[in-house]
């Protein structure tokens, strides 16, 4: 007798047989951050988040935490990633805590905010008559200082942040990238413009306090030196979009080994000098101490150096540069600087061989030399260059004319300022600029000019950019236009050898 028997059902899978790795991999996928901007891009719980999506992926990652252990296990490597220290008791409390925790082996960056500091000779008596005046006027923002002024007392007269600072870095086994910011906020703006419109800064009781950047920016800098040394972390990423050159100039005091013991740590150099005067004759007495310092950081895969655009250094390149060949470098980028064709073209040819992403941003040429001569050489001699940005270029007498005639200012595509506290709360919401040492090129569909005549980007061929000269370019040698940056962007990466290489370009049809 021919029995029917039921089929068997397979029985349904869930999420939860899927092996760890997996899980891991599809949870980076719902948590990939956004690209990095220079000045933040962290929340205050050390996540990363989507642009105009501040919350979802702090609550998405807590929620996935919160389902069972094993998730739990997967999910606390993302949410301990990076971490976010502010300059204060509260902030360094978190940081113990993480330590104690056992959760400092997550961290790959950390984000150390620093507000300028209360200084002068006579500090807490001088701030106390200060703060009372203030207080006057407005109480609340009056006692929100007075707590910050005993805050940095107790912190920098213990040494107790240097102290909590090494311990927790010691602890950062899996430590990629420093970032140091500079944090002000409303209640910072507020006093200073009281400061000034009371004139108080030349008075009797506090001609000598000031609210000072340089000294915080060389105590930060300092400890963080001092913890890394004192670490096992190497292969260390550093970002400072907004360093004191007053406050490097500490670094003249350091003794070679410890220079070169930092320098031999770091694969990435990302800082802007902020100063509201000319700096060149300052940067020019450090010539000494970045010779020492890139002698010894034979890693270095990413370089930016930037001064404002709006008050350009005016120093020779290789007075910081110094005539040196990193072997592994891939990106490079200046910012804010009066050069010789020559200079560029030099330090371009050093890295011909292994550069891939260039990068001039507010960069004007001396009398002497001609930005088609500096394009050419890119073109035909930069073997794997894959990006150029061009960014407010221009030539230093027409920048000079310009800035007297006019009063125009140049403002700086990567802002040296400082972060306001407001924008560090949840990230993604600082700033869609990116990172020198980081940010892909976007340039197409941009209007260009060759000669005078206006042709659509979008519609220009491979070929027709191929069969432009340096002529055809329409350089002057007086000015250069914002239309004719992009155009001189694609022609030198539309060169036939990198094109070849590529196998495409995204200039073709």
């Amino acid at each position: 007798m021919l029995r029917l028997r039921a089929p068997i059902m397979a029985q349904p899978r869930h999420i939860y047989d899927l092996a760890d790795e997996l899980l891991s991999e599809i949870l980076s996928f719902l948590l990939e951050p956004a690209p990095r901007a220079l000045n933040g891009g962290f929340n205050g719980n050390g996540h990363t988040s989507r642009p105009g999506d501040q919350h979802v992926e702090v609550s998405d990652l807590d929620q996935f935490r919160l389902v069972c252990k094993r998730f739990m296990r997967i999910g606390t490597p993302y949410k301990f990633n990076r971490f976010t220290l502010r300059f204060s008791e509260h902030g360094f409390r978190r940081l113990d805590e993480l330590v104690d925790m056992q959760l400092a082996y997550y961290v790959k960056t950390i984000t150390y905010m620093v507000r300028p500091f209360y200084q002068g000779s006579e500090q807490n008596t001088g701030w106390a008559r200060t703060l009372r005046t203030l207080g006057s006027e407005n109480p609340e923002i009056s006692q929100l200082h007075s707590c910050r002024l005993r805050e940095q007392t107790n912190l920098t007269e213990t040494n107790n942040d240097r102290t909590r600072l090494r311990r927790a870095i010691a602890s950062f086994s899996a430590l990629q990238e420093i970032k140091l910011l500079r944090l002000q906020d409303e209640a910072d703006e507020y006093l200073i413009d009281f400061i000034r419109d009371h004139s108080l800064g030349t008075s009797t009781s506090t001609a000598s306090i000031r609210f000072d950047w340089e000294t915080a920016c060389s105590r930060a800098v300092t400890n963080l030196s001092i913890a890394l040394l004192d670490s096992k972390c190497s292969s260390i990423r550093f970002t400072g979009p907004q360093m004191s050159p007053e406050a490097t100039l500490q670094l003249l005091h350091a003794p070679s080994t410890t220079l070169a013991a930092m320098g031999g740590r770091l694969t990435s150099l990302d800082i802007n000098f902020h100063s509201a005067t000319d700096i060149t004759t300052t940067m020019a007495d450090l010539s000494g101490v970045f010779h020492r310092f890139f002698i010894a950081a034979k890693n270095l895969i990413a370089i930016h150096i930037g001064f404002l655009s709006k008050t350009p250094l005016d120093l020779d390149l290789e007075l910081l540069f110094h005539h040196i060949r990193w072997k592994t470098l891939r990106k490079l980028s200046i910012q804010g600087w009066r050069l010789s064709a020559d200079e560029i073209v030099a330090l371009a040819r050093r890295h011909s061989a292994q550069l891939r992403d260039f990068r001039l941003l507010g960069v004007y040429l001396r009398p002497g030399g001609l930005w088609r001569d500096v394009l050419v050489v890119l073109r035909e001699e930069m073997e794997q260059l894959e990006w150029l940005v061009l960014k407010d270029i221009d030539y230093a007498a027409h920048f000079d004319s310009a800035s007297v005639s006019n009063g125009v200012e140049i403002f700086d595509d990567y802002p040296a300022g400082p972060v306001p506290s407001s924008l560090t709360v949840a990230a993604g919401t600082s700033s869609a600029v990116h990172s020198p040492t980081t940010a892909p090129l976007a340039s197409d569909g941009l209007p260009d000019l060759v000669a005078g005549r206006r042709l659509p980007l979008r519609r220009t061929s491979l070929g027709r950019l191929r069969a432009l000269s340096s002529e055809d370019l329409g350089d002057d040698g007086v000015h250069v236009l914002r239309e004719q940056m992009p155009l001189w962007e694609a022609w030198v990466l539309s060169a036939p050898h990198r094109v070849k290489r590529n196998g495409q370009s995204r200039w073709s049809m």
